[in-house]
């Protein structure tokens, strides 16, 4: 007797590919979704199914028209058979679902109506042994179809309709290799049935769903491009994919987003292991305790989709929050990870995927401890980084910043003999936008290098057309951006610009403002080193209120010290007062030009005269001007050695 004929051949295969998929899905487990516990159910549904067939297949071998116990044993497996393998449709219409992101089974009465004519099929199947309707054999001999089993035929023709028409409805909120994994699984799936409806002989049905279930688990399970390594949650793209499909399906939901605010502090504090150990248990329990997919969206941030309600997530947050003050990660126990988490509803609050991204990037890089819980008042300030954001993207391709010029006066002359150039943002929609508001943003996205680079040229194109030099303007000060410094090309880019304008190096001073990364880093170092070799001298901002001390100007060969305006404010006290003629003393003494801000009044300026400062800005001889103005502004004024203030 030769067992192995070709069907049983299909069954073992069959198994094999189903053993492989069970053992590769959980042997890599990616993170959990709702859909992926409905494709374990898929896996084992077929598994049973194959292992109900094959079994089957052999006992057909000892069947006889007499009852007896194999007979028996085939009816049961048979059975067995048609109850798993009915479910196959249904369940792959709520995996597909599940995929789409629910769909159309956001109610309870939708889910009713959609798993009815299942529930309705499997009641025959099950009383299939006393009734006959599905299956029975002729003269206890000749297999024969039963009518209910063109229903179930019809019924997976039914479920694959609506399966056909979520991916088509949603197949904008698809990625594109879940789209063809799962038109892949219905156009498989389809042959093997078809052909064994046409020819019952050639068992061909479950070997070609479970190629096809292949297909579902490495395009759309085995999600490794999609998940952070260390954690084994998903990453950013994921978070960001999504939202975008949530958002476009019209889902309500909640986003959660946790920051570790002194993240990248801790990372020269502590062993990286350990950083990121504390990384990995803290995401662990996020897990644990709420019910969602959770992300890491950055190395310092974790982010959560769920639909829970408010008041429950509120609940997490002080859990949370509850947890992060009693657990200790390091060996230290003074290091304390501070956090912050954003907690928005979708879309209500917030409907832009590019705002979600933005959540708690406020709190990153925070030295400050403890826990913040933001809500309403901060998704404001969410909304307006990103609306500023667009409008330096449109400004940085239009070029559209302007360039306006403060003049300084130099109390040795008498004369206007220099200027500050200060980069101005002007808005259709959104009027003036204060330089406070947009550098920072600027700064943090990455866009200072092009806006300084548009501001540069601009104030070369000014040097050469306007010919300030002739109204006695020796140089202009232009601010340079610690992060700037970071970008290997500024040298060359200012150096090309320079040349192309017949600009020297001599005509710009270029100004730094007092930071503790310019102080500190090794790159910033090496690209302001080339900066000098080109010839451009550099001024100092914000000097006694920042990181330098003296001995590092002396050490960076500054000429020229540029002292806040916060100094000034708070010189009626008298220890100010004494400050501020102290710290210019002592500039003064070894030779820098002490560039006294923010002056408005005669009464400051006779005090800083009077302090040492050898050259004035502020609004006390003029505000910022457009480029003609400061031209005849300077034309006017150093025309007399004795200015007026306006």
């Amino acid at each position: 007797m030769n067992i192995l004929t070709s069907d049983i051949s299909f069954f073992i295969c069959t198994i094999a590919v189903l053993l492989y998929c069970v053992f590769y899905y959980y042997n890599g487990k990616s993170p959990q979704r709702a859909r992926s516990r409905v494709f374990e159910i898929l896996m084992f549904n077929m598994l049973f199914a194959s292992i109900s067939a094959l079994v089957c297949e052999i006992l057909d071998f000892f069947h006889s028209p007499e009852e007896n116990f194999f007979n028996y044993m085939q009816e049961f497996f048979l059975t067995s058979y048609f109850v798993f393998h009915s479910l196959l449709a249904p369940f792959f219409a709520l995996y597909v679902v599940l995929v789409n992101n629910w769909g159309e089974l956001k109610s309870l009465k939708g889910m009713i109506l959609f798993i009815s004519p299942a529930l309705f099929l499997e009641i025959f199947v099950l009383t299939n042994p006393l009734t006959g309707f599905v299956f029975y054999y002729q003269d206890n001999v000749i297999f024969t179809r039963g009518p209910m089993e063109l229903l179930i035929y019809a019924e997976a023709v039914g479920y694959l309709a609506f399966t056909v028409r979520q991916i088509l409805i949603y197949k904008a909120v698809l990625i594109k290799s879940n789209f063809v994994a799962l038109c892949f699984f219905i156009a498989c799936s389809c042959f093997g049935v078809a052909v064994q409806f046409f020819c019952p002989w050639f068992k061909l049905e479950l070997f070609a769903e479970a190629l096809s279930l292949l297909g579902v688990l490495l395009l759309i399970e085995k999600e490794d491009a999609h998940t952070d390594v260390m954690t084994g949650v998903y990453n950013r793209q994921m978070f960001i994919a999504d939202n975008k499909r949530h958002i476009q399906s019209g889902r309500k939901y909640v986003v959660m987003v946790i920051t570790l605010a002194n993240f990248k502090m801790f990372l020269r504090m502590v062993n990286g292991e350990s950083l990121n150990d504390a990384v990995r248990e803290i995401v662990f329990w996020v897990m644990r305790n709420i019910q969602g997919t959770v992300y890491r969206i950055e190395q310092d941030r974790i982010a959560v989709i769920t639909t829970a309600s408010r008041l429950e997530c509120d609940n997490f947050a002080a859990n949370f929050r509850a947890m992060m003050q009693s657990r200790n990660f390091f060996e230290d126990k003074s290091l304390v990870l501070s956090t912050s988490i954003d907690i928005v509803s979708v879309p209500s609050e917030i409907d832009s995927v590019e705002l979600l991204v933005e959540l708690g990037d406020e709190d990153r890089g925070s030295v400050n401890s403890g826990f913040l819980l933001h809500r309403e008042e901060h998704i404001e300030k969410v909304k307006r980084r990103v609306e500023i954001e667009k409008i330096l993207q449109k400004a940085i391709q239009n070029k559209s910043f302007e360039v306006y010029y403060q003049p300084i006066w130099n109390a040795e002359t008498g004369m206007f003999d220099c200027a500050e150039a200060l980069v101005r943002l002007f808005d259709a929609n959104n009027g003036s936008i204060s330089p406070r508001e947009f550098i920072p943003i600027a700064e943090q996205n990455g866009m200072i290098g092009e806006i300084g680079g548009i501001v540069f040229s601009k104030v070369c194109e000014f040097l050469r057309a306007a010919e300030p030099k002739k109204f006695g303007l020796k140089y202009v000060d232009v601010n340079l951006s610690v992060f700037q410094l970071y970008l290997e090309n500024t040298d060359i880019l200012f150096k090309n610009v320079m040349s192309k304008n017949g600009i020297s190096a001599d005509q710009i001073h270029l100004e730094i403002c007092d930071s503790e990364m310019f102080s500190e880093d090794a790159v910033v170092q090496a690209h302001y080193q080339k900066l000098r070799e080109l010839g451009f001298v550099f001024s100092l901002d914000n000097f006694a209120m920042g990181y330098a001390n003296l001995i590092q100007v002396i050490q960076k060969q500054y000429q020229h010290l540029k002292l806040s305006e916060s100094l000034l404010q708070n010189a009626e006290q008298p220890e100010m007062k004494q400050l501020l003629f102290e710290v210019t003393n002592l500039v003064r003494k070894f030779r820098f030009d002490v560039v006294q801000k923010g002056v408005e009044t005669q009464k400051q300026l006779e005090m800083v005269l009077e302090a040492g400062a050898n050259k004035i800005q502020g609004f006390y001889y003029s505000k910022p001007l457009e480029a003609h103005a400061f031209v005849e502004f300077i034309r006017n004024q150093n025309a007399t050695t004795n200015p007026v203030h306006i």
